[in-house]
């Protein structure tokens, strides 16, 4: 009986200090990361008497607060009409540089994909048959798929982004029939969830619905 009681109190334990502990450690070293990186600008702001005082204080988080502030203020300026055409110029002059236009281009169609994440067609989750039947995986719904693929298929096909277990940010496109796609009724949050812990958590109802649109 103590066995059995130590063993769930043990998990249980485990359950709570893991991801809390985990991300203590993953927050803990990214601000100390950004505060050095930004040591050099602190110093030129306000100066190396404060910057001295900050570390004499073991103050922690202002390189990073000073971080979000200025991605704050340049959101801020390339929403506006000047900095839109600022933007643009500079984007324009990027895409001149051979290896830099690569680089550039690469990143920021992953950036603007992932900030179309909150539009309709990213908050659909399908069940699929994968890697053949009768298995079934879950998969994103991504946008539909260009006209010329789905002339040459001669139906209509979906885009649908299959995740990897335990890291969704990787996986597989693949290009199916809309008619082989179950919808779910569940958000993307909640798919990723299941798919990152092994399907241990899942959302309380998985009832279908009879189509892929509203």
């Amino acid at each position: 009986m103590f066995k059995k009681a130590f063993k769930k109190n043990l998990i249980a334990g485990l359950l709570v200090t893991i991801p809390a502990g985990l991300t203590y450690m993953i927050l803990s070293f990214v601000i100390t990361r950004v505060d050095r990186a930004m040591a050099p600008v602190i110093k030129g702001i306000f100066g190396p008497q404060i910057l001295h005082l900050m570390e004499e204080l073991n103050i922690p988080g202002m390189g990073f607060l000073l971080l979000v502030l200025f991605i704050i203020g340049v959101g801020l300026f390339g929403t506006n009409f000047i900095g839109k055409k600022i933007v643009v110029m500079g984007e324009n002059f990027l895409h001149k540089i051979p290896v830099v236009r690569v680089i550039y281009t690469s990143i920021k169609k992953v950036v603007d994909t992932l900030s179309l994440t909150e539009t309709a067609s990213f908050q659909k989750m399908v069940l699929i048959t994968y890697p053949r039947e009768p298995l079934k995986t879950l998969g994103i719904v991504c946008c539909d798929t260009p006209n010329g693929i789905e002339d040459a298929a001669g139906e209509k096909m979906l885009n649908v982004f299959v995740p990897t277990s335990p890291n969704p940010t990787t996986g597989f496109l693949f290009m199916i029939p809309e008619k082989d796609a179950i919808p779910m009724e569940m958000s993307v949050e909640e798919g990723l969830k299941m798919i990152i812990s092994f399907g241990m958590t899942s959302p309380e109802s998985l009832d279908t619905s009879p189509s892929l649109k509203g």
